[in-house]
């Protein structure tokens, strides 16, 4: 017997609550703005709730639904309280988007490292997604997506930066182990992870300009970290995180997709088989 479906709507995000931490940044910005173009209620988390409303803000500007939140995503009670002011808002989260963390910058080399960097990094990286996931479990709607916001770093490594890497290359352990246990433990929800290669923000732009002293070479440095000579943006991430949003990615759990325009490919080597 064949049986049809009518695909419509299949990737569209309406009725869902979303949350989105680091929201404050530029890329939970992007990823926000995007949940929110397709139909969702977004609660944009950060540290820095001003930063976190700004973004908020623009997203109401635009048409859609939006609330900013303080949040440490290295407290159990900071993750309670958030969720709890988003189901006393609008209802329980479909949607967690675990983007909050600390990247690299101009990071000490391994024989330098502190210990206090190494625990900070795994702090917010590692244990903020772990906390999110944990919160999720006891707090979000059956069928939920949560999504866990890795690196490519993840998968082979980095010249410098060994905390950073580190943390991301966990998140791959804890999306599959956490994606497992919500089975065996009858957990209607699914967990997935995204895997970036190296975005252009603002932010990081801005140090290089200062670098190499104008923007034009700062651009040319980053595009040539990208087989396809181009940079990507927080935009680029936005169409992938909707499919894993979506109930387009239904059948999804435990799974990681790479958005890296192929950088990966370039690498001797690197093999993206399960591990």
């Amino acid at each position: 017997m064949t049986t049809s479906q009518d695909s419509s709507g299949l990737f569209s995000l309406a009725g869902k609550i979303s949350l989105v931490t680091g929201a404050g940044g530029e890329i939970g910005q992007a990823l926000a703005a995007g949940l929110a173009a397709n139909g969702s209620k977004v609660a944009l988390s950060d540290i820095d709730q001003t930063a976190a409303e700004r973004a908020a803000e623009a997203i109401r500007d635009n048409g859609g639904q939006a609330i900013a939140l303080a949040h440490d995503v290295t407290s159990p009670q900071s993750w309670k309280q958030v969720f709890d002011a988003v189901t006393e808002t609008w209802g329980a989260v479909n949607i967690l988007v675990n983007v909050a963390g600390v990247i690299p910058g101009r990071a000490a080399v391994l024989a330098d490292l502190p210990l206090e960097e190494w625990r900070r990094f795994h702090a917010v990286n590692l244990d903020g997604s772990f906390l999110g996931v944990q919160a999720g479990v006891n707090a979000m709607a059956p069928g939920g997506s949560i999504i866990n916001i890795g690196s490519i770093v993840g998968y082979f490594g980095a010249r410098s930066g060994v905390a950073y890497g580190t943390s991301k290359g966990a998140i791959r352990g804890l999306t599959t182990q956490a994606a497992s246990s919500c089975i065996a433990e009858g957990h209607d929800l699914r967990i997935n992870t995204l895997h970036p290669g190296y975005i252009l923000t603002a932010a990081a732009l801005g140090e290089r300009v200062q670098e190499l002293g104008s923007r034009e070479a700062a651009e040319r440095a980053f595009a040539t970290r990208n087989p396809r000579n181009r940079c990507m943006s927080p935009e680029a991430l936005v169409g992938p995180l909707v499919f894993l949003a979506s109930d387009a990615s239904r059948f999804m759990n435990g799974a990681e997709i790479v958005v890296d325009d192929g950088m990966s490919t370039q690498m001797p080597g690197t093999s993206f088989a399960k591990s």
